[in-house]
């Protein structure tokens, strides 16, 4: 009789990590429709390739965060690798964005945005996000 070996589970930390990540693949998704509406309304104006960039940073994110969370299971090092790098570029993307706005301050940095790929990255810096994906 052969003997099944048990499962790990996923620790709740990287339960959490993965909840945010698929959080953000949604919130590119909508921000993506959104500006892709406005892009179609803005047809022949000046800031025509401004939202066009911004479309596209959008889509990028959905991509990379989709794929990501599609090979969160596989548990290999390279995914987490790819999740540590993807995160704080989710954050200084953010931060960029911010940049063009005249009203950049601390009070603005203090955006889900920006907190939850630091959240992220410090839920895989823990010992337990360094075993699930230490495989």
């Amino acid at each position: 009789m052969v003997e099944t070996g048990k499962t790990q589970q996923m620790p709740r930390a990287m339960k959490i990590a993965e909840f945010i990540v698929s959080l953000q693949a949604v919130q590119a998704l909508a921000g993506g429709a959104l500006l892709a509406f406005v892009l179609v309304n803005s047809a022949g104006d000046a800031n025509f390739g401004l939202v066009l960039l911004f479309v596209g940073f959008c889509i990028v994110i959905a991509v990379l965060a989709g794929w990501l969370l599609s090979r969160w299971i596989y548990r290999e090092r390279r995914y987490r690798i790819a999740a540590l790098a993807l995160e704080p570029l989710l954050a200084l993307g953010f931060v960029f964005v911010l940049s063009l706005d005249s009203d950049l301050g601390m009070s603005s940095l203090l955006n889900l945005n920006v907190i939850l790929p630091i959240i992220v990255v410090g839920l895989l810096l823990l010992p337990s996000g360094r075993a699930w994906f230490n495989r």
